[in-house]
């Protein structure tokens, strides 16, 4: 079956998703078509650049951002959790080059995407020239590695059986979508 147009913004949209970024939106969009290689690399597409898209925005304005919730009473505490918790995800990468970040994004786990990268990013002061390509390289190979596990060309046994079997739950996708 080819996708539609909800198809397609669905994919996009929750490729653009803080929580759900390029592993959610290629859960959801290979599960709605053929595995045929056009209609995968179409989703493959539509999701790293739906995923991208928001990494600049995101490099530029997160820092002021956070300066400015330490000044509000409200936010505060907020603030300085965002920005100890992203500090705490960036570990060795301040010392490391943008190869790590690259790698930390790439890696298809929870907090691990492109929203977490461009803050870690962002928050280490890192040079648009790097961050930028590491970024969009991370999230390709984590495209890619999703892809391989939704479609089962890789196969992670007993876990990733399992781990695929909670995830494409019917009952699961539309609780959370539709």
């Amino acid at each position: 079956m080819n996708a539609s147009f909800t198809e397609y913004f669905w994919t996009f949209f929750l490729s653009m998703a803080p929580i759900s970024e390029i592993r959610g939106s290629l859960i959801y969009a290979l599960n709605q078509v053929d595995h045929t290689f056009g209609n995968i690399l179409v989703m493959y597409l539509l999701s790293v650049i739906g995923n991208f898209l928001p990494v600049p925005v995101i490099m530029l304005i997160f820092r002021p951002i956070v300066k400015w919730l330490k000044t509000t009473r409200l936010l505060s505490r907020f603030a300085h959790w965002l920005e100890d918790r992203t500090r705490r995800k960036a570990g060795k990468l301040s010392k490391a080059s943008a190869g790590a970040l690259m790698i930390f994004v790439a890696i298809p786990f929870p907090t691990t995407g492109a929203w977490t990268g461009a803050m870690i990013a962002s928050l280490l002061d890192m040079r648009f020239k790097y961050a930028f390509p590491a970024i969009l390289l991370g999230i390709m190979i984590s495209g890619i590695i999703m892809t391989l596990l939704v479609t089962g060309v890789l196969n992670l046994g007993v876990i990733g059986e399992w781990m695929t079997s909670q995830l494409l739950k019917p009952s699961y996708a539309k609780g959370w979508l539709l």
